[in-house]
């Protein structure tokens, strides 16, 4: 190629015309040369046909006047080329935006897979769909009330995050179908008149409805297929992931509420304790929560709330509602009840550990003085350390059938005793930073009272 350019140079009788055959594809060669000496598979045969051309046309390629046999086929040729490398540069660029989106579905779906939980899983999932770049308006909406509320969005529909679509008639029924009218979500949105918009359903693998995607854009641009299977693969991911999460948060509210039930049933048995399982359940999370417990473990640390005293079933009523003090075999009979909970709930498989702990050693001291086993310090395992401190100030602050409610004050100077003697000193610290005691009212009991066992 460049003896062709240094030849066609050298000819002193070039003229114009001639001048761009053979010298018109120099500013091209950066372009055809993009993809290096892959590009030889193609220009080289291009270019032996323009020599050959030439050569064949040798005698007149240089006569001024010579266009159809010496330029032509070089301008034919270089057209020829110019339009093989625009179409293999949208190929290149098509596989890439589908790589691209690939790779989008490929993190989206594991990202919405590792959510910790529902609110974050739909943050997650609508930003996947976004980053797919095929709508910048997209809602997620779902039914509350029978009315579709946006629950995450993004572009002009972000406006409407957390509230209800205005002028909506629709109902989750309209989900599960193709004959409702996408514009009837949209409707009251101004900016709609203008817009192509689709509807992507999101349901749990049993085929319930969860929601649905709507994803707009501006100008008559209607939404291909392939734009829509894009979209509905992570709304595949979604509604699997979202329909499981929800259905074992349906169980642990099943779990909690039969565990309450458990609890509550032995207030019926004993009037005087009435209010103490939800007292200490909701003292005993709001302590947890202060120190930065995760979120599980003070579900474990409630159901253990719920359950601490569920062994004084196995207690005789002579004991249990004895309005004197109690002989020692009577405390010793009455200490039992952690070891009979524990035994109890020990059968009940889906019960953690962290659990049954607090139900068996609320009882423990931090200076080893407690029952059954005897456990010092952060021996005690931490869960039922917090819980002996809310399960001392619920006794101390309601009556008993051995004593009455004690005053603030006589609570804070009780539990600044038991503070690094049956109590954890840093917990009772944080709990009182809490400021239970403004919560009390301000009864004084005239009776005497032991401390709390």
């Amino acid at each position: 190629m460049l003896g062709l350019v240094i030849w066609g140079y050298g000819s002193r009788e070039l003229g114009a015309t001639q001048t761009l055959g053979l010298f018109g594809f120099i500013p091209l060669l950066p372009w055809v040369w993009r993809d290096g000496q892959r590009s030889l598979a193609w220009l080289v045969p291009l270019y032996l046909g323009y020599m050959g051309t030439l050569f064949i046309f040798r005698d007149r390629a240089l006569e001024p006047d010579f266009m159809p046999h010496g330029v032509l086929p070089s301008v034919l040729a270089l057209v020829l080329l110019a339009l093989w490398r625009q179409r293999e540069l949208r190929q290149q660029v098509q596989m890439q935006e589908t790589l691209r989106q690939m790779q989008v579905l490929e993190e989206g779906s594991i990202d919405i897979s590792a959510a910790p939980d529902t609110a974050e899983l739909v943050e997650t999932g609508v930003e996947a769909v976004a980053k797919l770049e095929v709508a910048p308006h997209i809602a997620f909406v779902r039914f509350r009330e029978g009315k579709p509320v946006v629950i995450s969005a993004r572009g002009d529909l972000k406006r409407y995050q957390g509230r209800k679509l205005p002028r909506q008639q629709l109902s989750m029924r309209a989900t599960l179908t193709d004959s409702f009218s996408l514009g009837s979500y949209l409707e009251g949105v101004p900016e709609s008149t203008k817009w192509s918009s689709a509807a992507v359903p999101v349901s749990a693998r049993q085929g319930r409805s969860l929601g649905v995607l709507i994803l707009a854009r501006d100008g008559a641009r209607p939404f291909q297929s392939d734009e829509k299977a894009l979209a509905t693969s992570l709304a595949r991911v979604m509604g699997a992931q979202l329909g499981q999460m929800e259905a074992l948060q349906q169980l642990e509210a099943a779990y909690d509420g039969t565990l309450l039930a458990l609890g509550v049933a032995l207030e019926y048995r004993d009037h005087d304790t009435q209010g103490h399982t939800h007292r200490v359940a909701n003292w005993a999370d709001r302590l947890a929560a202060q120190i930065g417990i995760d979120t599980r473990d003070r579900e474990y640390l409630r159901w253990g709330a719920y359950l601490h005293d569920i062994g004084k079933l196995g207690v005789p009523d002579r004991i249990l509602l004895k309005e004197d003090q109690l002989t020692p075999e009577e405390w010793q009979l009455m200490r039992m009840h952690v070891h009979i909970g524990y035994e109890m709930l020990c059968k009940v498989p889906f019960l953690p550990r962290e659990t049954l702990e607090v139900v068996r050693y609320h009882h423990e001291a931090w200076d080893g003085q407690g029952y059954l086993e005897g456990l010092k310090g952060e021996g005690i395992p931490l869960l039922a350390r917090i819980f002996a401190v809310v399960d001392t100030f619920d006794a101390l602050s309601h009556p008993r059938p051995y004593k009455e409610a004690w005053s603030r004050e006589r609570i804070l100077d009780e539990l600044e005793y038991q503070r690094g003697r049956k109590l954890d000193p840093t917990l009772v610290d944080t709990f009182l930073d809490l400021d239970p005691l403004s919560e009390l009212p301000a009864e004084v009991s005239d009776r005497e009272a032991p401390p709390v066992q």
